[in-house]
């Protein structure tokens, strides 16, 4: 066989296997959604006020009209440190 042709079979499997492997590639790549931030619509998560992390309002603590991640973050907020 020549060369040539090893060349072309070659990159006709790459261009197989890379056709294969996208739809995996891209679900992989996607970002999580993004955190609802005032619109209209329901609210998907809640942002712990002293951490920053964004939950679900089911799995939170909450006090008021805040929502906390732990325990830790709820007294953090209670009792913030003096300076």
């Amino acid at each position: 066989m020549s060369f040539l042709i090893r060349v072309i079979i070659f990159l006709a499997i790459l261009l197989i296997v890379r056709a294969l492997l996208s739809p995996l590639i891209r679900k992989a790549a996607r970002r999580p959604p993004r955190p609802d931030t005032g619109s209209n619509g329901p609210k998907l998560t809640v942002k712990d006020p002293v951490c920053g992390m964004y939950m679900d309002p089911r799995l939170a603590l909450r006090s008021g009209d805040q929502y906390f991640c732990s325990e830790e973050c709820r007294r953090r907020y209670a009792n913030p440190p003096s300076n």
